[in-house]
């Protein structure tokens, strides 16, 4: 199992890890952070078990969605635009795929 992260640049000299759900999201995030990096800094964790694992606090892309929608209610960027609508195309191949996760 992969768990996806993308570093979220605070703009004050700190970083933290954003988990994502998947790939894609995870670059969706860094690409559309407010202030971002040099380089992309999205990677993943793996991890290897042989019973389930349950992982809490990974952004889903329902989640992304919300918040950006928040971000417009501030600034109706074209750029917020643009994430917004590759989000929903995400979450229709997400919804597609019927299993949940992308």
């Amino acid at each position: 199992m992969k768990i996806w992260y993308s570093v979220l640049n605070c703009g004050d000299g700190s970083a933290y890890p954003i988990f994502c759900e998947s790939e894609k999201l995870a670059e969706i995030h860094q690409k559309y952070q407010f202030e971002g990096w040099g380089e992309s800094c999205v990677g993943y964790l793996e991890v290897e078990s042989d019973s389930p694992i349950a992982v809490k606090g990974i952004q889903t892309v329902e989640e992304e969605i919300e918040e950006t929608k928040e971000e417009m209610d501030y600034d109706n960027g074209h750029e917020l635009k643009e994430k917004l609508k590759i989000l929903e195309e995400l979450l229709k191949e997400k919804e597609e795929n019927g299993r949940g996760t992308i």
